[in-house]
């Protein structure tokens, strides 16, 4: 089989685990081989091989590659998705691009009815080897250039997690006695070390990224309570993607809705609300209104 086969043979086998908990062998094996027939349509070279020994060395493979652990209950008789804890961010970001076929993008097979988007992320192939450091709880070394900066720098940290934003990855790690985030697309010779995390860090993503839009986490600074005034199409963008967890509905008129959330006022978010333009006016906090004026008159000059 090509390479083709295989990975798709992969994606398939975690997309269905995660729709279906405890998949027996035989209901895997009939997903499969119809999803096959519909990707022979467009490659007529795909063979549909699979057996238990072939399922076994899947799993190998697809915990390796995708970091995702496929276990057999024999209580429940059937196979399911385990997660782990520094996985789950990660794990669903997996799970939502297998689900909307971009994976399946790599089978060459569905080119003229799924379009992707040709602006990827750059460093994204380090991901693999942070995500094992992060698993098996080794240092990280690697060299990183801030934006703005001419000089880069080497750094030896303790990494946590993996965050996904706008299209970017970052890693979050201890630098110091400090926890940072670093961008993927700012890295270069990343290396996972032998040397590993020899102590318990203390880290609460829920907590620390509450009310953060984007990835930058204040830590001397509240968050905010602000109320956006937008249209009704704008509102029903936004109520199908919110601009955060806490979003929710203030007060409805006939042409206008309110809608509030707790955020911090981070360069991210008030990115976000000029996005939006004319369709959203800022109620409170003031704070928020003087970022947007500062901006705007900025603007305003470029184009006098």
């Amino acid at each position: 089989m090509s390479k083709q086969g295989y990975i798709a043979r992969y994606f398939n086998i975690v997309r269905k685990l995660s729709q279906q908990k405890y998949c027996s062998f035989e209901e895997l094996s009939s997903f499969l081989e119809d999803q096959f027939e519909m990707m022979r349509v467009y490659d007529d070279m795909l063979e549909f091989n699979f057996s238990k020994r072939t399922l076994q060395r899947d799993i190998k493979e697809i915990r390796t590659v995708l970091g995702i652990d496929i276990i057999y209950s024999r209580l429940n008789k059937g196979y399911y998705i385990e997660q782990n804890d520094y996985g789950s961010d990660l794990f669903l970001k997996t799970i939502e691009e297998i689900n909307s076929f971009a994976a399946l993008k790599l089978t060459n097979s569905l080119d003229n009815i799924v379009y992707l988007e040709k602006r990827q992320p750059k460093r994204a192939e380090f991901l693999p080897e942070i995500i094992q450091a992060i698993q098996k709880k080794n240092k990280l070394e690697f060299t990183y250039l801030k934006f703005g900066e001419n000089k880069e720098t080497t750094r030896k940290v303790n990494p946590i997690a993996i965050k996904e934003f706008n299209n970017r990855w970052y890693l979050i790690a201890e630098d110091g006695n400090f926890i940072k985030n670093f961008g993927l697309d700012r890295m270069s010779k990343v290396a996972k070390l032998k040397e590993k995390i020899d102590k318990i860090i203390e880290f609460d993503y829920e907590e620390k990224y509450q009310h953060c839009f984007g990835i930058i986490a204040p830590t001397t600074e509240d968050p905010y309570t602000v109320q956006l005034e937008v249209d009704k199409i704008q509102a029903a963008y936004l109520e199908t993607l919110p601009l955060h967890s806490s979003q929710h509905i203030v007060k409805k008129s006939k042409d206008k809705i309110i809608i509030g959330l707790k955020v911090y006022i981070s360069t991210d978010f008030v990115s976000e609300i000029l996005s939006m333009g004319k369709y959203v006016k800022v109620i409170e906090p003031q704070i928020l209104k003087d970022r947007i004026k500062d901006h705007l008159a900025v603007l305003s000059n470029y184009y006098k």
